[in-house]
């Protein structure tokens, strides 16, 4: 199944958005996470620059010395010295140490005293009771070198990039939703004006030629498009027109020569002396006359139809009667040809229409069908009404027609498959009239049709309803 142009549309923004939103929440996640261990490391280095000033030895022994009075000093002292401990550099002993450290097991060997105190760096460490950020700073106080260490936890800055984690993993796929139905929305508005170009190109038959797309004035590509079409439509218009006069003035020219023809065949059958042979001969190429004569008749009343010359005088039709009187006619040539013709009524069905034109098209209808249908077969004529609609039905048991053709049977001209239009002769104009006279009618005809198994011909006219 292919994804109508809306749904791709729609997939496209939506894949579009989800990237740019995957990509917009990554850098995010980096920069936040970049700026607070920036802020991290910055309190950190005041910290440790800050716990110098308060290291003091007397007697040989490192002390915190600080004014517990005041309270800026209180506050900071308490927070520099939460997490912190002091070494003898040379010898790698454990002078102080906080009491929220000990716990921690952060221990260092002498080695890795020395080594601090050559290369004092900062380093993040992962305790039983989270994670710490840690600095190594040497001081030089009483002639005696100290290894400074001082931590803060990073509990606080990684909390905030898990909420944050958190508000993305839920903020995205709901976003994507949403996306998903705004760009569906924003998609069908802007598709909105090509459906209703589609909806009004679909509109315009070959008897329509003098319609022409609504042009918005927007002077967008959709503009560009119908007066394309509509330029389309004006020279495939002319080219119909001159087809049209030139099938009509064919016509016309033949006329005169077809009567004069057929006067001398019946001349010479009259007077001159023949034989049974040349009788035959000259009934056949009367025959052949009459066809021709039909012929052009018919295209000239389709002419003159799609001309609008011909006007339909409305009245109050009653369709039932109408096709039963029909069918009782045309019975005796049915039944000739070995076929069972049936009338089905459903009720007084009255329409509001041209009885003659009306006659016609169960004529014509019939008159397929009968082509249509082999001996043995059978022919139903229905008349009936659903709601404000009356309907009028012919299905025969015929050869059927092959479903790619059943579009075109309403065509001028259009004749079948070769096996089909080899069974009876026919110009396919007979079907053209009908539709015709039903679109002025303001109804419409549908075809159901298998090769084999029939056709069913139904006609749908507004009710008169009384």
């Amino acid at each position: 199944m292919i994804p109508t142009l809306r749904s791709r549309l729609t997939l496209v923004y939506a894949a579009v958005f989800g990237v740019v939103l995957i990509a917009i929440g990554a850098i995010s996640y980096n920069v936040l996470a970049y700026q607070l261990d920036a802020d991290v490391s910055t309190n950190l280095a005041g910290l440790t620059r800050g716990l110098h000033g308060y290291l003091r030895v007397a007697d040989g022994a490192p002390a915190v010395v600080f004014d517990p009075a005041d309270p800026a000093q209180a506050a900071f002292v308490d927070e520099a010295t939460r997490y912190y401990q002091l070494f003898d550099a040379a010898s790698g002993e454990l002078i102080l140490r906080s009491t929220a450290l000990a716990p921690l097991g952060l221990e260092l060997t002498p080695a890795e005293v020395r080594q601090f105190r050559r290369r004092p760096s900062t380093f993040d460490v992962q305790t039983d009771y989270g994670r710490l950020r840690v600095s190594n700073s040497v001081i030089d106080a009483g002639g005696r070198t100290y290894l400074l260490q001082v931590g803060v936890s990073l509990e606080p800055r990684d909390a905030v990039l898990e909420r944050f984690l958190i508000l993305l993993a839920v903020g995205v796929p709901a976003a994507l939703v949403a996306a998903i139905f705004v760009g569906r929305w924003a998609a069908g508005v802007a598709l909105r004006p090509l459906s209703q170009l589609s909806a009004a190109t679909r509109g315009i038959d070959i008897a329509g030629l003098r319609q022409r797309l609504p042009v918005r004035g927007a002077g967008d590509e959709l503009d560009d498009v119908a007066i394309a079409f509509n330029e389309t439509l004006s020279r495939l218009e002319h080219a119909v027109g001159e087809m049209r006069q030139f099938s009509t003035a064919l016509a016309h020219e033949l006329r005169t020569p077809l009567a004069a023809l057929r006067g001398d065949i019946e001349l010479s059958m009259l007077t001159a002396p023949a034989d049974d042979e040349a009788r035959r001969r000259r009934a056949g190429q009367l025959e052949e006359i009459d066809k021709l004569k039909a012929l052009i008749e018919r295209i000239l009343l389709l002419a003159r139809a799609e001309a609008g010359e011909i006007a339909i005088h409305e009245t109050d039709v009653d369709l039932a009667a109408l096709a039963e009187t029909l069918v009782e006619q045309i019975e005796p040539v049915a039944r000739a040809k070995g076929l069972t013709l049936r009338f089905e009524r459903g009720g007084d069905v009255a329409v509001r229409g041209d009885a003659d034109w009306l006659k016609r098209v169960v004529l014509n209808l019939l008159d397929n069908a009968i082509k249509f249908t082999g001996e043995g077969g059978a022919i139903t004529v229905a008349v009936s009404s659903r709601d404000a609609e009356a309907r009028l039905t012919v299905r025969d048991t015929g050869i059927g027609i092959d479903p790619a053709d059943a579009a075109h049977v309403f065509e001028r001209f259009f004749r079948a498959d070769p096996a089909r239009s080899s069974v009876v002769d026919g110009a396919g104009l007979g079907l053209s009239l009908v539709k015709w006279i039903v679109d002025r009618h303001h109804g419409r005809i549908d075809v159901e049709t298998r090769p084999g198994e029939g056709a069913t011909f139904t006609v749908t006219l507004p009710r008169q309803v009384k």
